[in-house]
Protein backbone atom coordinates (compact mmCIF):
# COMPACT_ATOMS: atom_id res chain seq x y z
CA UNK A 1 0.00 0.00 0.00
CA UNK A 2 1.57 3.32 -1.23
CA UNK A 3 2.05 6.47 0.75
CA UNK A 4 -0.85 8.31 -1.80
CA UNK A 5 -3.19 5.18 -2.06
CA UNK A 6 -4.08 4.07 1.29
CA UNK A 7 -7.02 1.96 1.28
CA UNK A 8 -8.79 0.20 4.07
CA UNK A 9 -11.60 -2.06 3.08
CA UNK A 10 -14.30 -2.45 6.28
CA UNK A 11 -15.86 -5.73 5.58
CA UNK A 12 -19.48 -5.66 8.08
CA UNK A 13 -22.29 -7.95 8.45
CA UNK A 14 -23.75 -5.36 10.85
CA UNK A 15 -23.80 -7.73 14.02
CA UNK A 16 -23.02 -5.91 17.65
CA UNK A 17 -18.88 -7.48 16.99
CA UNK A 18 -18.83 -5.06 13.94
CA UNK A 19 -20.43 -1.96 15.12
CA UNK A 20 -17.99 -2.30 19.13
CA UNK A 21 -14.97 -2.06 15.20
CA UNK A 22 -16.46 1.15 14.16
CA UNK A 23 -13.81 3.16 16.85
CA UNK A 24 -10.79 0.98 15.72
CA UNK A 25 -11.65 1.47 11.94
CA UNK A 26 -12.06 5.33 12.53
CA UNK A 27 -8.32 5.15 14.90
CA UNK A 28 -6.67 3.63 11.46
CA UNK A 29 -8.17 5.53 8.98
CA UNK A 30 -7.33 8.41 10.95
CA UNK A 31 -4.17 7.07 11.63
CA UNK A 32 -3.17 6.47 7.89
CA UNK A 33 -5.13 9.23 6.19
CA UNK A 34 -6.78 6.32 4.32
CA UNK A 35 -9.78 6.13 1.78
CA UNK A 36 -12.87 4.21 3.02
CA UNK A 37 -14.78 1.63 2.07
CA UNK A 38 -17.55 0.13 3.83
CA UNK A 39 -18.17 -3.49 2.56
CA UNK A 40 -21.46 -5.29 2.87
CA UNK A 41 -22.18 -8.84 1.20
CA UNK A 42 -25.56 -9.78 1.23
CA UNK A 43 -27.96 -12.88 0.32
CA UNK A 44 -30.61 -11.78 -2.57
CA UNK A 45 -32.76 -14.60 -1.07
CA UNK A 46 -33.25 -13.62 2.18
CA UNK A 47 -32.71 -9.50 1.78
CA UNK A 48 -34.13 -7.15 -0.95
CA UNK A 49 -31.29 -4.49 -2.65
CA UNK A 50 -33.29 -1.67 -1.13
CA UNK A 51 -33.58 -3.10 2.98
CA UNK A 52 -29.93 -3.67 2.68
CA UNK A 53 -29.03 -0.22 1.28
CA UNK A 54 -30.30 1.80 3.71
CA UNK A 55 -28.52 -0.59 6.36
CA UNK A 56 -25.43 -0.36 4.67
CA UNK A 57 -26.03 4.05 4.91
CA UNK A 58 -26.90 3.67 8.19
CA UNK A 59 -24.12 1.97 9.69
CA UNK A 60 -21.28 4.08 10.67
CA UNK A 61 -22.96 7.05 9.50
CA UNK A 62 -19.66 9.33 10.75
CA UNK A 63 -18.04 8.05 7.77
CA UNK A 64 -19.70 9.92 5.55
CA UNK A 65 -17.41 13.25 7.11
CA UNK A 66 -14.38 11.83 5.50
CA UNK A 67 -13.28 13.33 2.28
CA UNK A 68 -12.71 9.88 0.48
CA UNK A 69 -15.89 7.52 1.85
CA UNK A 70 -17.92 4.91 -0.33
CA UNK A 71 -19.88 2.28 0.37
CA UNK A 72 -20.07 -0.95 -1.64
CA UNK A 73 -23.07 -3.64 -1.91
CA UNK A 74 -22.33 -7.41 -3.35
CA UNK A 75 -24.90 -10.08 -3.60
CA UNK A 76 -24.03 -13.97 -2.88
CA UNK A 77 -21.87 -16.19 -0.81
CA UNK A 78 -19.95 -13.61 1.77
CA UNK A 79 -16.63 -15.53 1.69
CA UNK A 80 -16.85 -15.15 -2.19
CA UNK A 81 -17.96 -11.52 -2.32
CA UNK A 82 -15.47 -10.33 -0.16
CA UNK A 83 -12.33 -12.01 -1.58
CA UNK A 84 -13.27 -10.83 -4.96
CA UNK A 85 -13.64 -7.70 -4.42
CA UNK A 86 -10.68 -7.32 -2.23
CA UNK A 87 -8.30 -8.92 -5.26
CA UNK A 88 -9.81 -5.73 -7.57
CA UNK A 89 -8.53 -3.63 -4.98
CA UNK A 90 -4.40 -3.11 -5.32
CA UNK A 91 -2.80 -3.04 -2.35
CA UNK A 92 -5.90 -2.66 0.02
CA UNK A 93 -6.24 -3.26 3.53
CA UNK A 94 -8.97 -5.45 4.50
CA UNK A 95 -10.47 -4.87 8.10
CA UNK A 96 -12.97 -7.73 9.42
CA UNK A 97 -13.55 -8.32 12.89
CA UNK A 98 -14.47 -11.21 14.57
CA UNK A 99 -17.53 -13.24 14.77
CA UNK A 100 -20.26 -13.06 17.61
CA UNK A 101 -20.11 -15.77 19.35
CA UNK A 102 -23.18 -18.07 19.37
CA UNK A 103 -23.54 -21.01 20.96
CA UNK A 104 -21.68 -23.96 21.58
CA UNK A 105 -18.49 -24.90 19.30
CA UNK A 106 -18.74 -26.40 15.88
CA UNK A 107 -15.60 -29.11 16.17
CA UNK A 108 -15.38 -28.91 11.96
CA UNK A 109 -16.31 -25.00 11.73
CA UNK A 110 -13.66 -23.03 9.68
CA UNK A 111 -14.44 -19.13 10.85
CA UNK A 112 -14.54 -17.02 8.16
CA UNK A 113 -11.62 -14.75 9.21
CA UNK A 114 -9.22 -17.52 8.89
CA UNK A 115 -10.52 -18.88 5.32
CA UNK A 116 -9.91 -15.27 4.24
CA UNK A 117 -6.44 -14.99 5.61
CA UNK A 118 -5.65 -18.23 3.57
CA UNK A 119 -7.57 -17.04 0.62
CA UNK A 120 -6.04 -13.68 -0.21
CA UNK A 121 -2.36 -12.29 0.19
CA UNK A 122 -3.21 -8.96 0.89
CA UNK A 123 -2.43 -7.50 4.39
CA UNK A 124 -5.70 -7.68 7.28
CA UNK A 125 -6.73 -6.34 9.80
CA UNK A 126 -8.92 -7.81 12.38
CA UNK A 127 -9.41 -7.45 16.40
CA UNK A 128 -9.36 -9.88 19.18
CA UNK A 129 -11.98 -11.88 20.98
CA UNK A 130 -11.20 -10.90 24.51
CA UNK A 131 -10.63 -7.03 24.11
CA UNK A 132 -12.04 -4.09 22.51
CA UNK A 133 -10.26 -1.01 21.32
CA UNK A 134 -10.96 2.38 23.46
CA UNK A 135 -13.48 4.97 22.16
CA UNK A 136 -10.58 7.43 21.24
CA UNK A 137 -10.04 8.20 18.18
CA UNK A 138 -5.70 9.31 18.72
CA UNK A 139 -3.04 7.91 16.70
CA UNK A 140 -1.43 4.76 17.05
CA UNK A 141 1.92 5.26 19.09
CA UNK A 142 3.51 1.95 19.49
CA UNK A 143 3.29 -0.83 16.76
CA UNK A 144 4.92 -4.40 17.87
CA UNK A 145 6.17 -7.45 15.50
CA UNK A 146 5.85 -10.88 16.76
CA UNK A 147 8.67 -13.22 15.09
CA UNK A 148 8.82 -16.70 15.62
CA UNK A 149 12.01 -17.86 13.82
CA UNK A 150 13.63 -17.14 10.41
CA UNK A 151 11.77 -19.92 8.41
CA UNK A 152 8.34 -17.12 8.52
CA UNK A 153 10.49 -14.53 6.88
CA UNK A 154 10.37 -11.14 7.26
CA UNK A 155 7.11 -9.15 5.62
CA UNK A 156 5.33 -8.37 8.62
CA UNK A 157 8.42 -6.92 10.09
CA UNK A 158 8.93 -4.30 7.13
CA UNK A 159 5.31 -3.92 7.15
CA UNK A 160 5.05 -2.75 11.26
CA UNK A 161 8.34 -0.79 10.46
CA UNK A 162 6.33 1.26 7.35
CA UNK A 163 3.53 1.58 9.69
CA UNK A 164 5.00 2.67 12.85
CA UNK A 165 7.07 5.28 10.13
CA UNK A 166 3.56 6.59 8.76
CA UNK A 167 2.11 6.78 12.11
CA UNK A 168 4.98 8.79 13.83
CA UNK A 169 4.98 5.42 16.53
CA UNK A 170 7.71 3.22 18.37
CA UNK A 171 8.67 -0.11 16.84
CA UNK A 172 8.65 -3.00 19.47
CA UNK A 173 10.30 -6.66 18.31
CA UNK A 174 8.82 -9.14 20.10
CA UNK A 175 9.94 -12.72 21.13
CA UNK A 176 9.55 -14.96 23.23
CA UNK A 177 12.12 -18.33 23.84
CA UNK A 178 10.24 -21.51 24.85
CA UNK A 179 11.42 -23.31 27.86
CA UNK A 180 13.84 -25.59 26.97
CA UNK A 181 12.53 -29.78 27.75
CA UNK A 182 13.36 -33.09 25.68
CA UNK A 183 10.57 -32.81 23.92
CA UNK A 184 11.89 -29.98 21.78
CA UNK A 185 14.21 -31.79 19.99
CA UNK A 186 12.56 -32.58 17.35
CA UNK A 187 11.65 -28.91 16.57
CA UNK A 188 14.84 -27.80 17.05
CA UNK A 189 15.99 -29.93 13.45
CA UNK A 190 13.31 -28.41 11.52
CA UNK A 191 13.87 -24.57 12.64
CA UNK A 192 16.57 -22.47 13.27
CA UNK A 193 14.80 -20.16 16.33
CA UNK A 194 17.51 -19.23 19.08
CA UNK A 195 17.32 -21.73 22.17
CA UNK A 196 18.34 -18.63 24.37
CA UNK A 197 17.38 -15.17 25.10
CA UNK A 198 21.01 -13.78 24.78
CA UNK A 199 20.79 -15.20 20.94
CA UNK A 200 17.65 -14.09 20.41
CA UNK A 201 18.35 -10.19 21.57
CA UNK A 202 21.35 -10.16 19.02
CA UNK A 203 19.03 -12.00 16.37
CA UNK A 204 16.84 -8.95 17.12
CA UNK A 205 19.14 -6.32 17.25
CA UNK A 206 20.54 -7.64 13.86
CA UNK A 207 16.99 -7.12 12.19
CA UNK A 208 16.09 -3.77 14.14
CA UNK A 209 19.64 -2.29 12.80
CA UNK A 210 18.44 -2.62 8.87
CA UNK A 211 15.18 -1.34 9.33
CA UNK A 212 14.75 2.80 8.53
CA UNK A 213 14.80 4.58 11.47
CA UNK A 214 16.17 1.96 13.48
CA UNK A 215 17.03 4.66 16.54
CA UNK A 216 13.46 4.40 17.51
CA UNK A 217 13.05 0.47 17.39
CA UNK A 218 12.60 -1.49 20.98
CA UNK A 219 13.91 -5.05 21.61
CA UNK A 220 11.64 -7.21 23.93
CA UNK A 221 12.70 -10.88 24.66
CA UNK A 222 11.51 -13.03 27.32
CA UNK A 223 11.43 -16.82 27.89
CA UNK A 224 8.64 -19.28 28.75
CA UNK A 225 5.04 -20.36 27.27
CA UNK A 226 4.45 -18.47 24.42
CA UNK A 227 0.52 -17.97 25.11
CA UNK A 228 1.34 -16.40 28.24
CA UNK A 229 4.57 -14.75 27.86
CA UNK A 230 3.24 -12.94 24.02
CA UNK A 231 0.70 -11.09 26.64
CA UNK A 232 3.17 -10.12 28.91
CA UNK A 233 5.23 -8.26 26.19
CA UNK A 234 2.68 -6.68 24.66
CA UNK A 235 1.65 -5.25 28.18
CA UNK A 236 5.13 -4.05 28.48
CA UNK A 237 5.37 -2.47 25.12
CA UNK A 238 1.93 -0.95 25.01
CA UNK A 239 1.17 -1.83 21.56
CA UNK A 240 -1.85 -0.51 19.94
CA UNK A 241 -1.07 -2.66 16.69
CA UNK A 242 0.70 -6.37 16.43
CA UNK A 243 2.05 -7.40 13.62
CA UNK A 244 2.43 -11.28 12.84
CA UNK A 245 3.06 -12.93 9.99
CA UNK A 246 0.65 -15.53 7.50
CA UNK A 247 2.46 -18.41 9.38
CA UNK A 248 2.22 -17.52 13.04
CA UNK A 249 -1.43 -16.11 12.55
CA UNK A 250 -2.10 -19.68 11.61
CA UNK A 251 -3.15 -22.93 13.89
CA UNK A 252 -3.00 -26.41 11.72
CA UNK A 253 -4.71 -29.40 13.11
CA UNK A 254 -5.73 -32.73 12.07
CA UNK A 255 -8.94 -30.99 10.75
CA UNK A 256 -9.11 -27.50 9.88
CA UNK A 257 -6.76 -24.15 10.46
CA UNK A 258 -7.89 -22.00 13.39
CA UNK A 259 -6.62 -18.72 14.35
CA UNK A 260 -3.78 -19.01 16.66
CA UNK A 261 -5.64 -18.69 20.15
CA UNK A 262 -2.31 -17.23 21.40
CA UNK A 263 -3.67 -13.91 19.61
CA UNK A 264 -7.07 -14.18 21.03
CA UNK A 265 -5.45 -13.75 24.74
CA UNK A 266 -3.29 -10.98 23.74
CA UNK A 267 -3.49 -7.61 24.99
CA UNK A 268 -3.47 -5.39 21.53
CA UNK A 269 -6.67 -5.44 20.27
CA UNK A 270 -5.63 -4.37 17.13
CA UNK A 271 -4.08 -7.42 15.37
CA UNK A 272 -2.65 -6.96 11.44
CA UNK A 273 -1.72 -10.41 9.13
CA UNK A 274 0.86 -9.13 6.87
CA UNK A 275 0.95 -9.11 3.61
CA UNK A 276 2.63 -12.41 1.98
CA UNK A 277 4.63 -9.47 -0.83
CA UNK A 278 4.55 -5.80 0.64
CA UNK A 279 4.73 -3.21 -1.56
CA UNK A 280 5.21 -0.79 1.32
CA UNK A 281 8.39 -0.40 1.17
CA UNK A 282 11.48 -3.02 0.20
CA UNK A 283 14.74 -3.34 1.85
CA UNK A 284 17.52 -5.87 0.57
CA UNK A 285 19.28 -7.82 2.73
CA UNK A 286 16.49 -7.82 5.09
CA UNK A 287 15.09 -11.15 4.52
CA UNK A 288 18.37 -13.63 4.74
CA UNK A 289 19.23 -12.14 8.72
CA UNK A 290 19.74 -15.28 10.82
CA UNK A 291 20.30 -15.59 14.51
CA UNK A 292 24.18 -15.70 15.57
Amino acid sequence: MTDSNRHLIFATSFSDACHAAIPAVARIVDALSARLTILHVYDPQKKTFREVDSMLHSFFAEADNYPHCERQLVSGSVFEGITEFCRHQRDALLFLPASDRIGLPRPFHRSLRTRIIRALPASMWTLNQTQKIGSSYGSVKHVAAWLTCPEEGLDHVRQAAAHAEMMDATLHLLHVVPDVHEGMLGATMLSAAPLGTEYATTWLKKIAEQLPNHHNVKIHVTQGHRRRMLGKLLRQSQAELLMVSRQSALQYDFFRAALNPTLEDCSSALICVAQESSSLWTSAGLGSLQPA
